[in-house]
């Protein structure tokens, strides 16, 4: 599977699915699913090539448990009939351990999948789409960006950020020079990256605007995982973590000592090493952002089939697909979309579309969204 061929993909194919992580081979199985021909999913890297680069001691957030003969799929699943958690034997698999399952998933549904193949832009021709890679031109009659953020970093828009480290590209926390850090922002990379370094035997400051550790929201998309929770009350007693709360970080300068992490309020932090960046990503839609309309916090703007509102057959799925105000960022949540997308798609080649009901029945076909309300957590 992670093989380069470049003369396998057909110069025109009927759906071109771009990034092999879970959004990419997910989506892919449910069109295989409803026979549509010449799918195929096209991968810079490896088959899950964000996860294999995630910090050693990440774990996936949500618990993998193989509930599936019960109609409860694996949270982690990218299909009703498959689980990580039985696969793995893991409840919160890492980046790697992650990966191997997909390249399980991706063999085991018969993919056709592409690695080494970078969509870099897209144009528009008479009645279909082409695709400019590093490895020539494909013409695709639809496409599905399926491309996940973790290439994308972002400093937050931090003045002096080039001085700071993004989390995403630590691999281990004990292989840092140095014993004392700061982290700018106290969500999930924040925390984790504490972690680490509490478990590396550093020392971690944490610096965030709110309180994330103390936030009650019962959104998981806004508010910390119950496991992180249990992994921060586990390192705390150690004393080598401290949260800083109402710290608006703005800029970061170095000097001959170090850096200066300065808040809004004129505080100011000094650390003897690169701040640690805990700011977010990007969109991972960058290659196609012209064919894409933004929202005022800098998601796609979507129709309700998650096509692109600019360009009709460019649809999106993965964690930046929103809808009134409700994000899809984990797998349990956009794994939900990947049958509107398909059944958009099987609807205008005339495709028999009767199989989605099996997905309706797993809890894997969301096209109803008022049932995502605030409030559901009674205690």
């Amino acid at each position: 599977m992670d093989t380069p061929d470049y003369r396998r993909v057909p110069d025109h194919i009927t759906v071109a699915v771009v990034g092999a992580g879970p959004a990419g081979l997910g989506v892919a199985r449910v069109l295989r699913d409803l026979a549509i021909p010449d799918v195929w999913v096209l991968e810079r890297g490896q088959v899950g090539e964000s996860f294999r680069k995630w910090p050693s001691s990440t774990r996936l957030l949500t618990p993998s448990f193989p509930g599936n003969v019960f109609g409860m799929t694996d949270l982690n699943a990218i299909s009703f009939d498959s689980s990580p958690g039985w696969s793995l034997k893991r409840e919160h698999p890492d980046g790697p351990d992650y990966a191997k399952y997909l390249n399980m998933a991706a063999d085991a549904f018969r993919l056709n999948v592409q690695c080494g193949l970078q969509v870099k832009s897209l144009e528009t021709e008479a009645d279909y789409m082409l695709l400019h890679t590093n490895h020539g031109e494909v013409r695709a009659d639809f496409v599905i960006w399926a491309c996940g953020q973790f290439a994308a970093p972002s400093d937050g828009g931090l003045i002096g950020g080039e001085h700071g480290m993004h989390y995403a590209s630590v691999r281990r926390w004990e292989d840092l020079p140095g014993e004392d850090f700061c982290i700018i922002g106290g969500y999930e990379s924040g925390i984790d990256a504490a972690i680490g370094l509490s478990n590396a035997g550093k020392r971690a400051t944490v610096l965030d605007a709110g309180m994330p550790w103390k936030d009650n929201n019962k959104d998981p998309s806004r508010a910390l995982s119950p496991f992180t929770h249990q992994r921060l009350s586990a390192a705390l007693p150690r004393g080598n973590i401290t949260l800083e709360d109402d710290a608006d970080i703005v800029a970061i300068s170095r000097d001959g000592e170090g850096f200066n992490v300065l808040a809004c309020d004129g505080r100011s932090w000094r650390t003897p090493n690169a701040p640690i960046l805990a700011t977010g990503f990007g969109s991972g839609t960058a290659p196609v952002s012209e064919w894409f309309d933004y929202d005022e916090a800098g998601l796609p703007r979507l129709t309700t089939q998650d096509e692109s509102t600019e360009l009709p057959g460019l649809f999106l799925v993965g964690p930046e697909v929103s809808h009134n105000g409700y994000l899809f960022c984990f797998i349990y949540k956009f794994r939900q979309r990947f049958a509107v997308v398909a059944r958009a798609i099987a609807g205008r080649l005339g495709a028999d579309t009767s199989v989605l009901e099996l997905y309706r029945n797993n809890n894997m076909y969301l096209d109803n969204l008022s049932c995502c309300e605030d409030d559901k957590c009674l205690c």
